[in-house]
Protein backbone atom coordinates (compact mmCIF):
# COMPACT_ATOMS: atom_id res chain seq x y z
CA UNK A 1 0.00 0.00 0.00
CA UNK A 2 2.85 2.33 0.84
CA UNK A 3 4.49 1.85 -2.57
CA UNK A 4 1.16 2.46 -4.23
CA UNK A 5 0.93 5.89 -2.54
CA UNK A 6 4.48 6.74 -3.67
CA UNK A 7 3.64 5.69 -7.21
CA UNK A 8 0.51 7.87 -7.25
CA UNK A 9 2.49 10.82 -5.83
CA UNK A 10 5.24 10.33 -8.43
CA UNK A 11 2.76 10.18 -11.32
CA UNK A 12 0.91 13.25 -10.06
CA UNK A 13 4.11 15.31 -9.71
CA UNK A 14 5.29 14.18 -13.15
CA UNK A 15 2.01 15.24 -14.74
CA UNK A 16 2.21 18.65 -13.03
CA UNK A 17 5.76 19.13 -14.31
CA UNK A 18 4.77 18.11 -17.85
CA UNK A 19 1.79 20.46 -17.89
CA UNK A 20 4.01 23.31 -16.71
CA UNK A 21 6.41 22.63 -19.58
CA UNK A 22 3.59 22.61 -22.12
CA UNK A 23 2.31 25.97 -20.89
CA UNK A 24 5.24 27.86 -22.42
CA UNK A 25 4.57 31.29 -23.91
CA UNK A 26 6.37 32.51 -27.03
CA UNK A 27 9.43 34.68 -26.49
CA UNK A 28 9.14 38.44 -26.32
CA UNK A 29 10.79 38.65 -29.75
CA UNK A 30 8.22 36.30 -31.29
CA UNK A 31 5.37 38.24 -29.71
CA UNK A 32 6.92 41.54 -30.82
CA UNK A 33 7.33 40.35 -34.43
CA UNK A 34 3.68 39.29 -34.48
CA UNK A 35 2.72 42.70 -33.13
CA UNK A 36 4.60 44.76 -35.72
CA UNK A 37 2.82 42.91 -38.53
CA UNK A 38 -0.47 44.34 -37.26
CA UNK A 39 0.81 47.90 -36.73
CA UNK A 40 1.74 48.80 -40.31
CA UNK A 41 0.21 51.96 -41.74
CA UNK A 42 0.54 55.73 -41.90
CA UNK A 43 1.19 57.66 -38.70
CA UNK A 44 1.32 61.37 -37.94
CA UNK A 45 3.31 63.07 -35.21
CA UNK A 46 0.99 63.98 -32.36
CA UNK A 47 3.63 65.27 -29.95
CA UNK A 48 7.25 65.90 -30.82
CA UNK A 49 10.37 67.71 -29.76
CA UNK A 50 12.31 67.43 -33.02
CA UNK A 51 12.08 67.49 -36.81
CA UNK A 52 12.77 63.74 -36.68
CA UNK A 53 9.19 63.35 -35.50
CA UNK A 54 7.14 63.89 -38.60
CA UNK A 55 4.33 61.96 -40.21
CA UNK A 56 5.60 58.72 -41.61
CA UNK A 57 4.61 55.24 -42.72
CA UNK A 58 5.35 52.36 -40.34
CA UNK A 59 6.35 49.46 -42.56
CA UNK A 60 8.21 46.19 -42.52
CA UNK A 61 11.51 45.70 -44.33
CA UNK A 62 10.45 42.76 -46.54
CA UNK A 63 9.96 40.27 -43.68
CA UNK A 64 9.28 41.03 -40.00
CA UNK A 65 12.51 39.33 -38.95
CA UNK A 66 14.43 41.84 -41.09
CA UNK A 67 12.95 44.73 -39.17
CA UNK A 68 10.89 47.83 -39.78
CA UNK A 69 11.05 51.55 -40.48
CA UNK A 70 9.05 54.45 -39.16
CA UNK A 71 9.60 56.89 -42.01
CA UNK A 72 13.12 57.21 -43.38
CA UNK A 73 14.94 58.34 -40.23
CA UNK A 74 13.78 55.81 -37.63
CA UNK A 75 15.24 52.54 -38.82
CA UNK A 76 15.17 49.20 -37.00
CA UNK A 77 16.09 47.19 -40.09
CA UNK A 78 18.72 45.00 -38.47
CA UNK A 79 16.85 42.88 -35.91
CA UNK A 80 19.02 40.28 -34.21
CA UNK A 81 19.21 38.38 -30.95
CA UNK A 82 21.36 39.60 -28.09
CA UNK A 83 24.42 41.72 -28.87
CA UNK A 84 26.06 42.17 -32.26
CA UNK A 85 29.46 43.78 -32.78
CA UNK A 86 30.83 45.22 -36.01
CA UNK A 87 33.34 47.77 -37.32
CA UNK A 88 32.49 51.06 -39.01
CA UNK A 89 34.76 53.90 -40.24
CA UNK A 90 36.27 56.15 -37.53
CA UNK A 91 35.27 53.72 -34.78
CA UNK A 92 36.93 50.52 -33.62
CA UNK A 93 33.84 48.73 -32.46
CA UNK A 94 30.14 49.34 -32.55
CA UNK A 95 28.02 47.04 -30.43
CA UNK A 96 24.28 46.86 -30.84
CA UNK A 97 22.06 45.25 -28.22
CA UNK A 98 18.36 44.65 -28.73
CA UNK A 99 15.88 43.95 -25.97
CA UNK A 100 12.43 42.85 -27.05
CA UNK A 101 9.23 43.42 -25.11
CA UNK A 102 5.71 42.30 -25.94
CA UNK A 103 4.85 45.96 -26.65
CA UNK A 104 8.11 47.37 -28.01
CA UNK A 105 11.85 47.24 -28.50
CA UNK A 106 14.92 48.94 -27.01
CA UNK A 107 18.16 49.23 -28.97
CA UNK A 108 21.38 50.25 -27.25
CA UNK A 109 24.36 51.14 -29.44
CA UNK A 110 27.86 51.70 -28.07
CA UNK A 111 30.50 53.35 -30.24
CA UNK A 112 34.19 53.06 -29.25
CA UNK A 113 36.98 55.06 -30.94
CA UNK A 114 40.18 53.21 -31.85
CA UNK A 115 42.58 55.88 -30.61
CA UNK A 116 40.78 56.65 -27.34
CA UNK A 117 38.60 54.02 -25.69
CA UNK A 118 37.40 56.54 -23.13
CA UNK A 119 35.72 58.38 -26.02
CA UNK A 120 32.69 56.11 -26.12
CA UNK A 121 29.14 57.05 -27.03
CA UNK A 122 26.04 55.17 -25.94
CA UNK A 123 22.77 55.76 -27.77
CA UNK A 124 19.50 54.23 -26.55
CA UNK A 125 16.39 54.07 -28.75
CA UNK A 126 13.05 52.98 -27.31
CA UNK A 127 10.00 52.30 -29.49
CA UNK A 128 6.73 51.28 -27.80
CA UNK A 129 3.19 50.61 -28.91
CA UNK A 130 1.05 52.28 -26.25
CA UNK A 131 -2.35 51.25 -27.59
CA UNK A 132 -3.86 50.18 -30.88
CA UNK A 133 -3.15 53.54 -32.58
CA UNK A 134 -0.19 55.09 -30.75
CA UNK A 135 3.59 54.63 -31.06
CA UNK A 136 6.12 56.38 -28.81
CA UNK A 137 9.76 56.76 -29.80
CA UNK A 138 12.52 58.13 -27.58
CA UNK A 139 16.19 58.69 -28.23
CA UNK A 140 18.62 59.60 -25.45
CA UNK A 141 21.34 61.31 -27.50
CA UNK A 142 20.28 63.83 -28.66
CA UNK A 143 17.26 63.82 -26.37
CA UNK A 144 14.23 63.32 -28.60
CA UNK A 145 10.72 62.17 -27.81
CA UNK A 146 7.97 61.50 -30.37
CA UNK A 147 4.39 60.32 -30.11
CA UNK A 148 2.77 59.06 -33.30
CA UNK A 149 -0.89 58.41 -33.93
CA UNK A 150 -2.22 56.16 -36.68
CA UNK A 151 -4.24 57.91 -39.37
Amino acid sequence: MRYYAYLILFLFSTSLFASALLDVKPSNKTQFLSLIKTKQGDYQAKESSNALCKGAPFKLVQQPTQGFNLGTLIDFSDLHNGTRTRKIPNFCIVSSKLKYFVNGIVRTKRYFRCDDESDAITIVEDLRFKDSNTITYTLNQPEISCVYEKL
